[in-house]
């Protein structure tokens, strides 16, 4: 973490002002603001997406019969799919509450391994919960692996996931990837732009709503 110099100086010298002051070596910050119509349309298209390819993968590995909670029913027009809504629910709930905790808990885990001091919270305007380091100065490079931690991760563990031999495991770990693909939305926006910018680029969050960037001049 970038702790001492002009960074020091100007974190010591902020003390929740904001905008913080301009560290040496720095030129003025702007406001680093998410695009929220674009965010929400392409976490559902994502999501959406992410259930195709793994539902895929998950049917490949194991059968049809893998998706416990889809049946064929007969009508008057032929044979149709239908949807056991509570059987469904059951797998769906535990990775949507397992998703939102352990993402956010990935996220805090990296930055405190960097160093940071980490709030959590739920941001009740968007009905999230998030780790977050307010009033401290944080690096770009640091921002890049806390950024990818929770995709990379939770993908990884999840995936072997589809391949067990138990419906309730290996759908949940289904919902578990499509809900947290979806949920990284933002963090895949942030990393694009993050990256993006010049390396020592320093941000500072005085709250959800106002993340102020510096990069060097």
């Amino acid at each position: 973490m970038t702790d001492e110099g002009p960074i020091a100086v100007a974190e010591a010298e902020a003390d929740g002002v904001s905008p913080p002051p301009t560290p040496a070596g720095y030129d003025d910050p702007y406001q680093f603001e998410y695009p929220k119509l674009v965010l929400v349309v392409g976490s559902t298209v994502l999501g959406l997406l992410s259930v195709v390819v793994y539902g895929w993968f998950l049917i490949q590995s194991q059968g049809q019969e893998a998706l416990f909670f889809v049946f064929e029913i007969e009508t008057e027009e032929g044979i149709g799919t239908g949807f056991d809504l509570v059987g469904m629910a059951i797998p769906l709930v535990v990775a949507f509450l397992t998703v939102a905790v352990v993402h956010e808990l990935l996220h805090g885990v990296v930055y405190q391994r960097l160093g940071y001091d980490v709030s959590y919270g739920v941001y009740w305007q968007f009905g999230a919960v998030y780790a977050a380091v307010f009033h401290q100065f944080h690096t770009r490079e640091h921002n890049l692996w806390v950024g990818i931690a929770p995709l990379a991760i939770i993908t990884i563990v999840c995936l072997p996931l589809l391949a067990v031999p138990n419906p309730l495991v290996a759908t949940s770990a289904l919902f578990a990837l499509a809900l947290n693909t979806g949920g990284s939305m933002g963090d895949i926006y942030a990393l694009w732009r993050f990256y993006r910018m010049p390396q020592g680029t320093v941000f500072y969050d005085i709250n959800m709503d106002n993340m102020y960037v510096f990069e060097p001049n």
